[in-house]
Parts: C-alpha cells; sequence; structure tokens
C-alpha cells in the first residue's frame, strides 16, 4: 500500500500525516505522496521509514516505494 492510500484510508491530510512523522508538510504531500513515475517522488530516509513502519502498523513498507502494485 502507498503512503498516500493509506493516508486517504484513514482520513488524514497531509499536514496531519507530517505531523505524525515528524516531517514538513512539503515532504509529505510533494516527495513521499507522490505518484509512481512523477520525477519528484523520493524514498523516505531510513529514519523515516522506520517511523511510517510504525505508524502505519506494517501496511506501508519500504518496497511500497519502490514496487507499484495495482
Amino acid at each position: 500500500m502507498t503512503l498516500d492510500n493509506w493516508r486517504k484510508r484513514k482520513g488524514h491530510s497531509y499536514t496531519k500525516l507530517a505531523e505524525l512523522l515528524g516531517a514538513s508538510h512539503a515532504t509529505v504531500a510533494r516527495r513521499w505522496c507522490r505518484p509512481f513515475g512523477a520525477s519528484d517522488r523520493k524514498v523516505p530516509n531510513a529514519a523515516y521509514m522506520d517511523r511510517i513502519i510504525i505508524l502505519t502498523e506494517g501496511a506501508v513498507t519500504p518496497n511500497d516505494f519502490y514496487i507499484q502494485r495495482d
């Protein structure tokens, strides 16, 4: 599951997700939640990836940033 799909399912705004992860709104909205193929899409570093895994209870994993699943 992508981070953006998880965010939508939980009903969180980009701002709320950023708060929960301790990241900036811009990083979440303009980097981590971008669609596959977007040139500005980025993968979170290891520290933020750990936070994402914990917050999403494993629903979003590192592979979800590399492998597109339909």
